[in-house]
């Protein structure tokens, strides 16, 4: 699996950042998305969740804890 790697301080220019790693980073959100459903989130509950200004490791964290359980 290709990583994400930065050789140097992010860049401050967001659109220039997303053309250089748009793949990986929509790779990312299929995941976690995936992953989500998997436990019973909607995509709809991980906006919100990200609008109420949860952060990815807070919202991989909870995702991780749903899963106890699944198969």
């Amino acid at each position: 699996m290709e990583r994400l790697r930065l050789s140097g301080p992010v860049t401050p220019n967001y659109e220039e950042f997303l053309g250089e790693h748009r793949c990986l980073l929509e790779q990312a959100v299929e995941k976690v998305v995936r992953v989500a459903q998997r436990v019973g989130v909607t995509p709809e509950e991980i906006v919100s969740l990200l609008d109420s200004g949860i952060s990815i490791p807070d919202l991989l964290a909870f995702l991780a804890s749903k899963t106890s359980g699944v198969a």
